[in-house]
């Protein structure tokens, strides 16, 4: 007996011990997928006029934006309105403290059925402002959500007509028409979450079971995936769900029903363009061998997966944050998942009020902390070299967007590419003019494409590009020569996006002074009401 448990606690240690072990295999799978899939190779070559190679010119590779989406919800009546938070606001535009965020945001409640129709929690045209100014900022939006079939999420006649399928048949074909093919909506938005949560809430399904051509009620949601189709052809159409991840073991069942759900609409002809896995995690939370075979189960349709609402509860902030290590490791490194949105970045505005990255005091939570370490830091290029005797340098890099910079004696040259393609090269062509010492390339230092909306109503954006760093200051004026705007800031090479809100402007001509160094820049732009 003494020796039977003796080889008992020698086996209990051996199985602790391979723990770490077990840990670092993941991890080290997930990292090499990393470098195959988020990774891709770049090479700079530098030539003269004459198309000769120049050696020994200094080469600056500076990622400006992720391919892969990382993103959050945003509460817009905190962006604009009454609401307005100062705070929030600037960690949309900023969350890295040097110019760097998210580029992707889902609004949280904007654009559900009922919000929209009543026009809360601010008006739809104010909606609107904040979508373009998010757009203006680099975001892509993600709509949310065109059908949440439930009674409670929906306007409160459709349960009032729960017994006249035609009705509510007209109804919701009406208000995916209206929404999605808004005049000011359709063609902004990169996605739309088309139906939510059909594994979960089947009314709607009971309603149209058997009615007319439907074989089974899922069958109504063909017609609602085609209806958002024919509104916004340039949206991709997502279907969403939760408990796919989260308590892994129990939700085989949920799994395979929206498996089967997704698998006879996309058989029945619906246009589904991506599946979302919301990503609310709680107690006990999943092993990352769970989560790659959730995410490995999702895949096997071929169409691209999106972490659509991530937050986690239930455990204290360091396992919150070790937890985020991993999971996002994880996500980012799965081929089929595009994007991890989480359901909000700050507590004081955060259905669960334990929000990812800020406390309510907007003190940075460690999870927060590893969030901002690996998006804009380990997973982030910004490299220098040196061309050799070819005139090329190369590099791989994470895949997204780039200032690259030039730089051969006094003369330097930036251009801007997109680095997309895991394995084939992406070859920049730079030609180096003869300039000479001491004279500025002008025609790439200041190039502006203006305002735009022009005509605008509450707010409009300046789109601008700065061949190298600048004090850039932008003034504007009415027609009485009244300064009514003004920003200063300092710039880096690349192109920006000034957003100006002005919904307190009455109706009228303005003009605008964008000085960036000792460049100068002078424009017009209306407002009407």
């Amino acid at each position: 007996m003494h020796r039977f448990k003796q080889l008992g606690a020698i086996l209990l240690v051996l199985w602790f011990c391979a723990l770490p072990v077990q840990a670092q295999a993941w991890r080290a799978a997930a990292e090499q997928r990393i470098e195959q899939y988020r990774k891709g190779p770049l090479r700079v070559q530098v030539r003269d006029p004459e198309g000769r190679p120049v050696p020994n010119a200094q080469v600056h590779v500076r990622m400006t934006r992720h391919a892969f989406g990382f993103g959050t919800a945003v509460s817009f009546g905190l962006v604009v309105g009454s609401g307005y938070n100062p705070t929030y606001r600037a960690k949309l535009e900023d969350l890295t403290g040097d110019g760097r965020t998210f580029n992707m945001a889902t609004p949280e409640n904007e654009l559900k059925w009922p919000a929209w129709e009543s026009e809360w929690p601010i008006s739809n045209r104010r909606k609107i402002d904040v979508i373009n100014w998010l757009r203006a900022k680099g975001y892509s939006i993600r709509g949310h959500n065109l059908l949440w079939p439930d009674w409670q999420w929906m306007p409160s006649d459709i349960e009032q007509n729960r017994n006249n399928p035609q009705y509510i048949y007209d109804r919701v074909r009406n208000h995916i028409a209206a929404l999605a093919g808004h005049r000011d909506i359709r063609g902004k938005l990169r996605d739309w979450d088309v139906l939510n949560e059909p594994a979960h809430l089947t009314a709607l399904r009971d309603v149209f079971n058997g009615w007319g051509s439907y074989e089974r009620g899922e069958d109504f949601y063909v017609d609602v995936f085609r209806w958002a189709k024919a509104a916004d052809s340039t949206a991709r159409l997502y279907i969403n769900e939760y408990n796919i991840i989260n308590n892994y073991a129990n939700e085989q069942p949920t799994r395979n029903y929206y498996k089967w759900i997704i698998a006879r609409l996309i058989s029945k002809g619906a246009p589904i363009e991506g599946i979302g896995i919301q990503g609310h995690i709680s107690a006990p939370l999943p092993s990352m061998s769970e989560v790659k075979a959730a995410l490995d189960e999702m895949a096997v349709f071929g169409l691209p997966l999106a972490i659509t609402e991530y937050d986690v509860t239930g455990v204290s902030e360091e396992v919150e944050a070790n937890f985020m290590r991993d999971f996002l490791t994880m996500v980012f490194s799965h081929p089929a998942v595009e994007s991890f949105v989480m359901w909000g970045f700050w507590s004081g505005a955060h259905w669960r009020d334990n929000a990812p990255l800020f406390r309510a005091d907007w003190s940075l939570k460690p999870s927060g902390q590893v969030f901002l370490d690996l998006v804009f830091r380990r997973w982030w290029t910004d490299t220098t070299g040196v061309t050799g005797p070819d005139g090329s340098w190369s590099v791989r890099g994470f895949l997204g967007d780039y200032v690259v910079e030039v730089q051969v004696g006094e003369v330097s040259v930036t251009k801007s590419l997109r680095l997309e393609s895991p394995q084939d090269t992406t070859t920049l062509e730079v030609v180096v003019s003869s300039v000479k010492v001491g004279e500025k390339p002008t025609e790439d230092v200041l190039r502006v494409q203006g305002f735009g909306p022009d005509p605008f109503v509450e707010g409009t954006a300046l789109r601008y590009w700065l061949g190298r760093p600048a004090d850039v200051e932008l003034a504007v004026y009415d027609v009485l020569g009244r300064q009514v705007y003004a920003v200063q800031k300092h710039r880096v090479a690349g192109w920006h996006t000034e957003w100006v809100e002005a919904s307190h402007w009455p109706a009228g001509l303005y003009l605008y002074r964008l000085q960036a160094g000792d460049l100068l820049h002078t424009g017009r732009m209306v407002k009407i009401q």
